[in-house]
C-alpha cells in the first residue's frame, strides 16, 4: 500500500538559507585552496630582474658620487633613477606617477615575457628605441636582452621629460657608459638624437641642446641629426637594417613616446601597451618606426602607458620601497584548482537537488518550522 505524506507547495526560508550556506561554503573552499602556478620562463625572468637590480644599484652609486644626494621626497625608493622636475635638458612635462612606477627591477621580467610572446628566440636580433624619459625601462630592456643573449640594436633619444634622465651630467647615454665600464650591461646605443619636440629638441634653450650634443660626444656615438620627421624615421630604419645585415629583426621594442618611434599624440592611443601584432587601420597613414615594423610583420613591444601595463602584470604603482626580484604576477599567479572546483560544483549540484527534490528538503523544512512553509497538499 502506498504511503500518503504531506509536502509544502513552496520552499521555506530555512531551505533558502541552507542552500545559500552550502553555496557560500563551496565558494569559500574554492577561494581558500588556490594553486600557485609558476609562470613560463621563470628562471630567465629572475635572472633579468637581478641584473636590472645590479644596474640600478650601480646608477644609484654614480648619482650620489657625482651629482649629489637623492631627493627622497621625489624618489622614496632611493633608486637614483629619477631625474629632476626641471632642467635645461628637460623636453616636456612627464608623469611622476609613471616614472616612480618604473622603479622596479621586475620590469625586466615583464620584458622577458613580452619578448617571448612576440616569438623572439634566444640569440636573436631585436631593434630598440630607448628614451631618456624612462631610464629604468631602458635598463629593463637591456637586461632582458642580455639574459636572452639577444643582439639589441638600440637608438637613443637623449633628451628627457621631467623626472627622467634629465640631469645634464647624467643622461641616459652617460648611464650606458657607466654600466658598460662596470661590466654589467653590454648593449650600447649605436646612434642618438636630441629627442624632444620633433626629435630635434625644438623649443629647448640653446644651452640645453648644447648639453645634449655634449652628452652624445661623451658617449662616442653618432649624432642622428635630421631636418624633418620623415628623415628621422628613414634614418632610424636605415640604421636598423644596416646593423642587422642579413639577420632577421624578430621584434621592435619602443620605450616611451618618441615622435619618430610611435608617432604624434593623435595615433599613440592606437598602439596598446605591451605586445602589438597588427597595425591598426587608422594608423596606416601616419608614419613612424612602429608603423613600419608592424606593416612588415615584425611584432612591436610598446613600453608606454606605464600605469595600466604595471597593473596588468601585478607590479605596484609608485612603490615606496624598491621591490625585490621575483615579485609580481609575471613570476607566479594564484589560480583555481580545477579538479577541486569541479568536485565542489558537483557537490553543490547534488546538494541542491537533494534539498529541493527529495525528502531531505521537506523533512528539514518541517524540523525548522512546521506549518510555516505555506499551504500543503498530499503527495503519494
Amino acid at each position: 500500500m502506498q504511503k500518503l505524506y504531506w509536502r509544502s507547495t513552496r520552499i521555506s526560508r530555512a531551505m533558502y538559507l541552507l542552500a545559500s550556506l552550502i553555496a557560500l561554503g563551496v565558494l569559500g573552499a574554492s577561494e581558500s585552496f588556490k594553486e600557485t602556478i609558476v609562470q613560463p620562463h621563470y628562471e630567465e625572468k629572475i635572472e633579468a630582474a637581478r641584473l636590472m637590480q645590479r644596474a640600478m644599484e650601480t646608477i644609484q652609486n654614480e648619482r650620489v658620487r657625482h651629482v649629489g644626494p637623492i631627493d627622497l621626497e621625489a624618489d622614496p625608493t632611493n633608486s637614483g633613477m629619477l631625474g629632476l622636475s626641471s632642467s635645461v635638458t628637460t623636453t616636456n612635462t612627464g608623469s611622476l606617477e609613471a616614472k616612480r612606477t618604473t622603479l622596479n627591477p621586475n620590469w625586466a621580467a615583464v620584458v622577458v615575457e613580452l619578448l617571448a610572446e612576440a616569438g623572439v628566440q634566444r640569440r636573436g636580433t631585436i631593434a630598440v628605441g630607448v628614451s631618456g624619459s624612462f631610464p629604468a625601462l631602458n635598463l629593463a630592456v637591456f637586461s632582458a636582452a642580455q639574459v636572452l643573449e639577444l643582439d639589441a640594436i638600440s637608438i637613443a633619444s637623449v633628451g628627457a621629460s621631467s623626472w627622467g634622465a634629465n640631469v645634464p651630467t647624467l643622461t641616459w647615454l652617460d648611464m650606458e657608459t657607466v654600466l658598460g665600464d662596470a661590466g654589467i650591461l653590454s648593449t650600447h646605443s649605436i646612434a642618438a638624437s636630441l629627442g624632444g619636440t620633433r626629435d630635434r629638441a625644438i623649443g629647448m634653450p640653446k644651452l640645453g641642446r648644447k648639453s645634449l650634443r655634449e652628452a652624445i660626444q661623451r658617449a662616442n656615438v653618432p649624432y642622428l641629426e635630421t631636418e624633418t620627421d620623415l628623415d628621422s624615421i628613414e634614418r632610424r630604419m636605415a640604421l636598423y637594417r644596416e646593423q642587422a645585415g642579413d639577420r632577421y629583426i624578430q621584434a621592435y621594442v619602443n620605450v616611451g613616446g618618441s615622435l619618430a618611434s610611435i608617432g604624434p599624440k593623435s595615433v599613440k592611443r592606437l598602439y596598446q601597451p605591451g605586445l602589438n601584432l597588427r597595425l591598426d587601420p587608422h594608423a596606416v597613414h601616419v608614419d613612424s618606426v612602429m608603423k613600419r615594423f608592424l606593416r612588415d610583420g615584425v611584432p612591436v613591444v610598446n613600453l608606454s602607458k606605464i600605469v595600466p601595463l604595471a597593473e596588468l602584470y601585478g607590479l605596484p604603482l609608485e612603490p615606496i620601497a624598491l621591490p625585490q626580484p621575483g615579485e609580481g604576477l609575471v613570476f607566479e599567479k594564484q589560480e583555481y584548482n580545477r579538479w577541486l572546483v569541479a568536485g565542489l560544483l558537483g557537490f553543490l549540484g547534488v546538494s541542491l537537488w537533494a534539498l529541493l527534490h527529495l525528502d531531505v528538503g521537506s523533512r528539514m523544512s518541517a524540523l525548522v518550522g512546521r506549518g510555516r512553509a505555506g499551504s500543503i497538499e498530499p503527495m503519494v
